[in-house]
Parts: C-alpha cells; structure tokens; sequence
C-alpha cells in the first residue's frame, strides 16, 4: 500500500476509518512532542499536548479543509495548547515560588527524555549542549528554532501558525539564531 498524503489520510478519517487517522497521529506524535517539549519544558505536559492536539483534531475532523499543508494545522492546534499551558502554568506560580524554584535548580536542570533533534548522531555531544542552549531561549525563539529547523516548515506556514507575517518570521528567526549561537559561544564552544 503507498504511502497517502496527509489530507488524503484526513478524508479517509472523516469517512470513519479510524487506522487512517492512526497513521496520522503515528505520523506526527513524535515531532509534536518534541515541539511540546521544547516549549513547556515538561514531560508530562508536551505529553498532555500531545493527546489533547490529537483530540482536537479528531473532534474537527468534519470541519477542517486542505486549505494549507496539514503539517501547519496540526502544529497550529500544539502550539496554541502550549501557550495555554505555559500561561497556565505561569499563572499558577506567583512570583516567589518562581524565584525559590530557579535558585533551587540552577544549573541543574535536566531533561530525562532526549528530544529527537536534526544533528547527526555522531555529534552527540555537540546535539546535547544545542538541546541544553536551547532551552535557555526564549519561548518565542525556541518555537521558531523548532518549527524552521527541525520541522522543516517554510516561511509562510509558520507564519500562519504564529499569526504573523513571513518578515516577522524571517526577523523573530535571525534574532533566534543570533541569541542560540551567542549562548553556545558563551558555553566556550567554536561554532565554524
């Protein structure tokens, strides 16, 4: 059987058939959550993002067109509940516990799940000093670092994710990578 495209996978869905939509969460769940993680910083809520995208997308299935590539709808749902969750989560903490929380994991903080990354394993230990730099971006950064270089999406379906226009995707991307390449010079490591 060949592969089929997403928007044919989603038609097949809205006709009841629930292995195509299998094959299209089993297509995204591991990009979405890194996505998720990325942004949250937290297993189990890029976890929670994860089910909650595929949800959401299963109860609109009746409702959405191929106006745009599927990868930008499906990512638009994920992004949206992580900022739902980080401002969430923001709301929950007041300014104290934030601050009694950073001195109590300076410099400790750790991810357990290794998100998948577009460096090539022989370069490990490089990847795991990008993944630690990375997450010392901001969200605004993080996401776009993500959805451009390891999503592979163009300018124009991230501009439609983020809301904005493709130059402030093209700017909000060279400030992004300036700011990750300054933090990993910071680190004592030589970029070429």
């Amino acid at each position: 059987m060949r592969s089929l495209e997403d928007w044919e996978l989603v038609a097949l869905a809205k006709q009841g058939n629930h292995e195509a939509f299998h094959n299209l969460v089993e297509r995204y769940k591991s990009s979405i959550y890194t996505f998720s993680l990325y942004l949250t910083r937290n297993v189990q809520n890029a976890e929670d993002i994860v089910q909650e995208t595929f949800i959401r997308l299963y109860k609109s299935l009746n409702h959405i067109e191929p106006k745009a590539q599927f990868k930008t709808f499906i990512f638009g749902i994920a992004r949206n509940l992580a900022l739902n969750q980080i401002r969430n989560e923001q709301r929950k903490n007041n300014f104290l516990s934030r601050l009694f929380n950073k001195i109590n994991s300076n410099h400790k903080e750790q991810i357990n799940h290794k998100p998948e990354m577009w460096i090539p394993d022989e370069k490990q230990e490089f990847t795991l000093i990008v993944q630690q730099c990375m997450l010392e971006l901001s969200a605004e950064h993080r996401e776009i670092l993500i959805l451009r270089e390891t999503q592979g999406l163009d300018y124009e379906s991230i501009a439609k994710i983020l809301g904005c226009r493709v130059g402030t995707v093209r700017s909000r991307l060279a400030r992004a990578r300036a700011q990750l390449r300054k933090i990993i010079l910071e680190k004592g490591i030589t970029i070429k």
